[in-house]
């Protein structure tokens, strides 16, 4: 009667050792597979990463046709190939003569003017009733600089209120400053083309809010801006296929501090 019993305890016994020795080999694989992920994510994000920092180091020759970094300009969309650390990253550039950005105040939106034969630039701000705050006491008012000459430089300024008058703001002020002239926005609530004709060579226009944070936009009238903003986006791909993407959106000129209008510029020479 006891014949066979030896058998049956020696199948348990490897039953569950079998089952303790599957659930470590799994874990262990489990685990293996993630590492190999991750180290596989952190290698796609990197070289993705790296495609972006080398096509910003020098942004306005990647975004040439002529530039001879491997790149192919299809409109305004420039596609380049940048290796890094053995990957592959595969960078699209978008550039615009058009610049738009959201603005706060305390902060300026910078467009660079350098080269523009035009005579005409349209500048729009308060993007629709999204940026109309009752709180606030309506849209922005902005200041528009425009730096120009060649070494010394000049600067020209225009003011505009936004939808209502707030305490502390000189009311009214001129709709239409000399050099100006009103236009109907598109999308936003206020509009205005400034002549800088007479105002020769333009180098910047900086436009600065108050009061709320307002979206500029800025565009050529009788003909377009030179390149004012950049995406730029980049797709590194691993060997076991792991894909990541890094975009970054970056203006031609760094946004210089609201300050500096006032800490280089003055109304009379400078005197040590």
């Amino acid at each position: 009667m006891k014949q066979g019993q030896i058998l049956i305890l020696v199948l348990l016994a490897v039953v569950v050792v079998l089952a303790i020795g599957l659930s470590v080999a799994s874990r262990n694989i489990t685990n293996l597979r993630t590492s190999t992920q991750t180290e596989q994510s952190q290698r796609a994000f990197t070289a993705a990463e790296g495609g972006v920092e080398d096509v910003l180091s020098d942004l306005p020759a990647y975004a040439r046709a002529d530039s001879g970094l491997g790149c192919n300009l299809a409109g305004d969309i420039s596609t380049c190939d940048v290796d890094v650390g053995g990957l592959e990253a595969k960078v699209q550039v978008k550039s615009s003569p058009v610049y738009e950005e959201q603005t706060r105040p305390g902060f300026v939106a910078q467009v660079d003017l350098d080269g523009f034969s035009g005579n005409n630039v349209k500048v729009e701000w308060a993007k629709g009733n999204a940026e109309f705050s009752d709180e606030d006491g309506g849209s922005a008012a902005v200041e528009i600089s425009l730096v120009y000459g060649a070494s010394p430089y000049d600067i020209e300024r225009w003011y505009f209120s936004g939808n209502l008058i707030r305490v502390g703001e000189n009311a009214p002020l001129i709709s239409n400053p000399s050099g100006t002239l009103s236009c109907t926005p598109d999308g936003f609530l206020h509009c205005v083309v400034v002549d800088i004709s007479s105002f020769q060579p333009p180098q910047v226009l900086r436009i600065r809010p108050f009061f709320t944070r307002t979206t500029v936009k800025v565009a050529g009238v009788d003909e377009p801006l030179g390149l004012q903003k950049y995406d730029v986006s980049s797709t590194a791909k691993t060997e076991i296929g792991v894909t990541r993407k890094v975009q970054v959106s970056r203006s031609r000129l760094p946004q210089v501090p609201a300050v500096f209008d006032y800490a280089i510029y003055s109304e009379n020479d400078i005197i040590k």
